[in-house]
């Protein structure tokens, strides 16, 4: 196998496990993202000498920075930004900044579904009427989640990364 053909069956491996562990136990283990990374580095050192592994822990750094900020203000979890530094390990910075921003986009459109699969969308969307109202007042404020409002709840974030990952890889 080629090494893309291995960075990809790493990448798809790692993601689904990530999936399907965020979905059904809201955690991504340690063991995945650090596999993830270990094989990445490892691969990319055998295949492309020092050279690869830069490639590598560039693309791991720039995964890493990507999302750390969120975490730093509770906006996501510590496992997502382990993975979303996984994928940087194994696809390198350029790829893994276009990921992080598809993600985004992919975390936007699956959270939407996700309040309105909890039946939260009229509440949501009046509560940022209240907001675009109080905007255009000049007296922008936040007006958070009520307590237990489908909008205020975490939900699994690796199924946006596997997303946002696929869509940067197209």
């Amino acid at each position: 196998m080629n090494p893309s053909g291995w960075a990809l069956t790493t990448l798809t491996i790692g993601l689904v496990m990530a999936v399907f562990s965020d979905l059904s136990i809201r955690r991504i283990p340690n063991v995945v993202t650090f596999g993830m990374v270990i094989v990445a580095l490892a691969l990319h050192t055998w295949f492309g000498q020092w050279e690869g592994l830069l490639f590598s822990l560039g693309g791991l750094l720039i995964g890493l920075l990507c999302f750390l900020p969120l975490y730093a203000f509770a906006a996501m979890g510590a496992g997502d930004v382990k993975l979303l530094t996984a994928v940087g390990a194994v696809v390198g910075a350029k790829v893994v900044f276009i990921a992080a921003l598809m993600t985004i986009i992919a975390g936007g459109l699956l959270a939407l579904v996700y309040v309105a699969a909890k039946g939260g969308l009229p509440a949501m969307l009046k509560r940022y009427v209240s907001m675009c109202w109080l905007l255009l007042a000049r007296q922008p404020t936040y007006i958070p989640p009520a307590p237990g409002e489908a909008a205020g709840l975490r939900f699994p974030y690796a199924l946006a990364i596997a997303c946002g990952t696929a869509l940067a890889l197209i």
